[in-house]
């Protein structure tokens, strides 16, 4: 019956976007019983036509799920789904990108004039762009033939002190009245050994565990944000752009395009610059007008108009999107409550670690588990000491990595150093790893790669000065 509270002997997760579909497929072959669920409507159905009052639209539902920034699936990704014996299906629809392809010419000609390997000494390390809404739905489909219950629809309001989590199914705003205290009953209500808050930057079970423990919590803003656009297959049918095994990057200094290839042949290009104009540097916001953009592409992009005919229509209809950061300490609430993915560590997309950090959360839960017998008690506080520092460092990281995709790629003082990590890692493989490489190619933990990586560049630095005296 409606609002009687429900005991649920197992694991209930919040949200069904990529890591809360791998982790609820994960620990139901770990043994539990779990239930999703998704305060969205199921994104591959058809939507009813309803009040806007009442219902988000299909189309907003449907672009929270497709939305890029495309996925770079790299090795702690592929492990977590293999995990779960899904990447070989999920390699099917990816496309390799096996170099940085740079376009730091500002001229008509759209090849670039630069490649630069992921990996010098070993051509089999290559990251690879995947669809969103393809690997999403295929981890969907997994969890239903496994038999996971989904319960879309339903929003989750609050876990109250008794731990019984509140759902609503009513998509509409937030009651302006309530306090941050003050939560309603939902209609649905349910009381279970865990709940798993994977439900993104803006997470409620995080708001909820801030009002049972003393939580510390960070959201950070930078001034960058991001910007859609689309590069269809070229008049013959195939990709615009040369060489669309690579990820294409114009890098301009202070801001970027990328480009990533999906497999019908496309690229999903994505534009990052300051929101707002800064000297001469005009912001995302502030680029409305036809004349405007058209200036904008012609100055900085100018190679792009011919493989993006209507790129002042796509600059106009897509939404200029903020980028965030998160940090929360603790992650969990005793063996009852426990963030995953960007509910605990959202990040900025400059190291295409976001979803194969959170993919790793869940890889690393279900090790903890295993070495714990499959005790949630023992494991969920173990997991969340364990893991937070790592997930912490990936952001750190993460940032890190657009100043050099955004200016270092160009600058010849860089790719002599890459060459010279490249020659160190070909004689003491197991010494000397890059940067890139422990981050995107091994298991390292993210905290130990940056423990690595400053001592590595405090050599480097010193055996290029001497070098060059």
């Amino acid at each position: 019956m409606e609002g009687e509270v429900e005991t649920f002997d197992g694991i209930i997760v919040v949200g069904a976007g990529l890591v809360g579909a791998l982790a609820a497929l994960t620990l139901k072959q770990r043994g539990f019983n779990v239930k999703v669920f998704e305060g969205r409507k199921d994104w591959r159905i058809a939507a009813e036509s309803a009040l806007v009052s009442e219902e988000i639209a299909e189309d907003k539902v449907k672009n929270a799920v497709k939305r890029s920034i495309n996925l770079a699936l790299s090795v702690r990704g592929q492990e977590a789904l293999k995990n779960v014996g899904l990447l070989e299906m999920a390699m099917k629809d990816t496309v390799p990108m096996r170099c940085r392809a740079i376009h730091s010419h500002r001229s008509a000609d759209i090849q670039p004039d630069m490649f630069q390997p992921y990996d010098e000494t070993n051509p089999k390390n290559f990251i690879n762009s995947i669809s969103r809404e393809k690997l999403n739905g295929l981890l969907l489909q997994a969890c239903e033939a496994a038999g996971i219950v989904f319960c879309f629809r339903h929003k989750l309001m609050n876990i109250d002190k008794d731990g019984i989590a509140h759902f609503t199914r009513k998509l509409c705003k937030k009651n302006l009245s309530q306090t941050y205290n003050d939560h309603g009953e939902g209609e649905v209500r349910i009381k279970a050994t865990l709940v798993l808050g994977c439900d993104g930057a803006y997470s409620t079970t995080r708001e909820a565990l801030a009002r049972l423990t003393s939580l510390d919590f960070e959201r950070k803003y930078i001034s960058h944000g991001y910007k859609e656009l689309y590069m269809p297959p070229s008049s013959d049918g195939d990709f615009a752009l040369q060489q669309p095994e690579a990820l294409h990057i114009w890098p301009r200094g202070d801001f970027m395009m990328i480009g990533l290839p999906n497999s019908d042949k496309s690229f999903t290009c994505t534009l990052f610059a300051p929101m707002e104009s800064k000297g001469s540097i005009k912001g995302l916001l502030d680029l409305r007008e036809t004349e405007e953009i058209r200036e904008y592409f012609q100055e900085n992009f100018p190679d792009v108009r011919s493989v993006i005919p209507d790129y002042v229509d796509q600059f106009k209809r897509n939404p200029s999107c903020r980028l965030v950061s998160v940090a929360v300490n603790p992650w969990h609430f005793r063996s009852k409550i426990l963030l995953l993915g960007d509910a605990a560590h959202a990040m900025v997309p400059f190291y295409g670690q976001g979803m194969n950090c959170g993919f790793e959360d869940v890889l690393e839960l279900d090790e903890i588990l295993k070495s714990c017998d499959g005790s949630l008690q023992h494991a969920v506080p173990k997991f969340a000491q364990l893991r937070r520092e790592k997930g912490n460092a990936c952001r750190q990281l993460s940032y890190s990595n657009y100043i050099e995709m955004r200016s270092h790629t160009m600058s010849s003082v860089f790719l002599l150093r890459k060459r010279f990590e490249g020659l160190l890692n070909w004689a003491l493989p197991n010494k000397w790893i890059p940067l890139y490489k422990m981050v995107t190619f091994t298991r390292i933990p993210y905290n130990e790669v940056i423990r690595r990586s400053e001592s590595q560049d405090r050599i480097l630095s010193v055996v290029l000065f001497s070098a060059s005296l």
